[in-house]
């Protein structure tokens, strides 16, 4: 499932994307919105877009990153709104050969939502998917 609705920016391990609250969003809740919690994968996939776009440019085939964990997800409001464009910022703050950790942040006119997310990006997704990387 693709939530992220355009790219706004990226390069040099950022990304920025944006999301459009509807009622035809997906976890859309009649009267309320989108709940804040869904904030992580808009963050996660950012965070993919941003990955995506740093293999493409080294040369590199995109693969498959897993979430490992959110850190600090802070939420200032209950609902992203009907209506809303959610700008979704994500920038690599830290990165060893496999592990990374993004600074994330979503805002409108005022900051919606932050978090740190940790990812694994495997050299070779089926091998891991098979016991034999770690």
């Amino acid at each position: 499932m693709i939530l992220i609705d355009e790219v706004l920016d990226a390069g040099n391990d950022r990304a920025t994307a944006a999301v459009r609250i509807g009622e035809d969003c997906l976890f859309f809740e009649p009267g309320r919105g989108v709940p804040v919690w869904v904030g992580i994968e808009y963050m996660a996939q950012t965070v993919a877009l941003c990955a995506g776009i740093a293999a493409k440019a080294a040369g590199r085939p995109i693969s498959v990153g897993l979430l490992l964990g959110t850190r600090k997800y802070a939420c200032f409001a209950p609902h992203f709104p009907l209506g809303a464009r959610l700008i979704v910022h994500a920038e690599q703050s830290w990165r060893d050969e496999a592990m990374a950790v993004f600074d994330c942040r979503i805002e409108t006119d005022r900051r919606l939502a932050e978090a740190k997310l940790n990812v694994y990006m495997p050299r070779d997704f089926k091998a891991f998917l098979n016991g034999r990387e770690r």
